[in-house]
């Protein structure tokens, strides 16, 4: 590839808004051109992937630059990520999953990728501007001590199954984070992990991207052995059942005496 050759971002249909950006195109509008012959002719171009592009949808574009005879001039890129598995970002669907290529740097420091699926939970029915919403920050650094908590610490205690309970959580938001790539710096402040049953943490979370830091996490939090946690979560929703069937028993009585037409 020469030193002439640019590139050309492709992200997913969700983030339109940011295909405003010279440079920058959906996996929609980059196949509409390619098929119209926009790309024929003009400057080598990589095709860059950025986030909300799919595998299913990589292949598409792939394909067509093979069809188009595009795929020397136009090389595609995408860096291939592992997505962390559904027991350790606590997802069922796929899409949902925002940790990938999680690694350990030392005894405090553990980076990752982010990955945002087109179809994510959190840009279904909320997608404005060109930058991504705060809550996919929120979201990432949730999943982020998730993941971390259970292949480097609960993993030493194969035996038990954790609950992890949530103490504090406060994000500052510093920058708009926009669908390209982002990295994730996961630090530990303390963590005591003396008594299996209860392993506490507290720990800063940053997401960066384009050499700034578009937010920062501080989490508090504690791992629960399931066996001490359940009962206890059991006897508290008993206690709301109660409560609220009480509520609901108290009012139909007061409707009740209440003079019809009032």
């Amino acid at each position: 590839m020469s030193g002439d050759t640019q590139a050309l971002v492709v992200v997913g249909d969700r983030f339109v808004g940011f295909a405003a950006q010279e440079g920058v195109v959906t996996v929609s509008q980059f196949l509409t051109e390619l098929r119209a012959g926009a790309y024929e002719e003009g400057t080598a171009r990589a095709v860059r992937a950025g986030q909300g592009v799919g595998d299913f949808e990589w292949q598409l574009v792939r394909e067509q630059l093979r069809a188009h005879g595009l795929e020397h001039r136009m090389p595609p890129v995408r860096p291939r990520t592992e997505l962390a598995s559904r027991s350790e970002c606590h997802k069922c669907s796929e899409p949902n999953a925002l940790i990938a290529d999680l690694r350990r740097v030392d005894d405090q420091l553990f980076h990752a990728a982010l990955r945002l699926h087109n179809d994510n939970e959190l840009l279904l029915d909320h997608q404005t501007g060109q930058h991504v919403q705060g809550m996919v920050a929120v979201e990432a650094a949730r999943q982020m001590f998730l993941a971390v908590s259970e292949r480097f610490f609960a993993s030493a205690h194969p035996e038990r199954r954790y609950y992890y309970v949530i103490e504090s959580m406060n994000t500052d938001f510093e920058n708009f984070l926009f669908p390209v790539d982002a990295r994730i710096e996961y630090l530990v402040k303390t963590a005591d992990t003396s008594d299996p049953e209860r392993m506490a943490f507290e720990v800063e979370i940053g997401l960066f991207q384009a050499g700034r830091r578009a937010s920062a996490s501080r989490v508090v939090f504690s791992a629960f052995d399931e066996r001490t946690l359940k009962p206890k979560e059991h006897r508290r929703a008993a206690q709301a059942v109660a409560h609220t069937v009480a509520d609901a028993v108290t009012r139909a009585a007061a409707d009740l005496r209440e003079p019809a037409g009032v």
